[in-house]
């Protein structure tokens, strides 16, 4: 049997019994590779390979109604495919699942669901990210895709819009890689999205709800309505910052919250 064709061919069905309740395994239906989950009485079946770097999801955990993949912990919605933590930022395929005379029958693969139409903000009226790697991009594509309707703005140090980092320094730099396979996103994402990607901007310093910004050797004040810090792997949206020292003090006291200092 092909590899794409491994495990039992779920479209057929599947005794209730060899799936218990908690448990997941892999088959097919036509050509594709399926993950088949019971949870309680409900069961979903969705695309077998994480669709960040192809980890294999039935090796990885489900909690909450989600699955993470073993890999990298990208998680997925089971109900909707949804990718709903990163670094994976593309949902998974979903079928139908039929339950009858005691099996599981997989039937058609759904349609994705079509991009819901951008709200009217009802937060911040503008929110700046500061960090142009993939925590700073995840964030931003995040915000749009939940129809944060406001302004995103994205400070980035580098002269590139965000990449795939392990596929630049592993892949790509040893001959094994595309150059595609290097930005996270095409550069038409940036503008589809109205997010503001600012290149070659370090943050020197920003207090209260007014920031710094340095790019092509000038220097700007940015309003920052909602500062998220996404410097790492992983976005934050408060911040800790020593006070400064008063006159005659040994160091600072204490500690503020909401400001952004020193970035570079």
């Amino acid at each position: 049997m092909a590899e794409d064709q491994a495990g039992p061919d779920l479209s057929q069905g599947l005794s209730l019994a060899e799936l218990p309740d908690g448990g997941k395994l892999v088959g097919h239906v036509g050509d594709e590779q399926v993950l088949l989950t019971r949870q309680g009485s409900d069961a979903f079946a969705v695309g077998a390979h994480c669709t960040h770097y192809h980890g294999p999801l039935v090796d990885g955990l489900i909690v909450d109604g989600a699955v993470r993949c073993p890999w990298h912990h990208a998680c997925f919605d089971l109900r909707t495919g949804e990718a709903v933590r990163a670094p994976a930022f593309s949902p998974l395929d979903t079928w139908t699942v039929e339950q009858r005379d005691g099996k599981l029958f997989v039937r058609e693969k759904r349609a994705r669901p079509s991009a819901k139409p951008r709200a009217a903000s009802g937060g911040p009226n503008r929110i700046v990210i500061v960090g142009g790697g993939a925590a700073g991009f995840a964030a931003a594509e995040m915000l749009r895709r939940q129809q944060y309707g406001g302004e995103i703005v994205v400070l980035s140090s580098d002269d590139a819009p965000p990449v795939d980092r392990p596929s630049l320094s592993k892949d790509y730099l040893a001959g094994s890689a595309p150059e595609e396979w290097v930005p996270l996103s095409p550069p038409s994402f940036y503008s589809d999205n109205s997010i503001d990607l600012r290149l070659r901007s370090a943050v020197r310093r920003s207090c209260g709800a007014v920031g710094r910004t340095r790019g092509r050797g000038k220097h700007r004040r940015q309003g920052l309505s909602r500062p998220l810090q996404a410097r790492r792997t992983h976005a934050r949206c408060r911040f800790d910052l020593p006070r400064p020292a008063k006159p005659g003090s040994r160091g600072a006291h204490g500690t503020r919250r909401g400001a952004v200092r020193d970035f570079v």
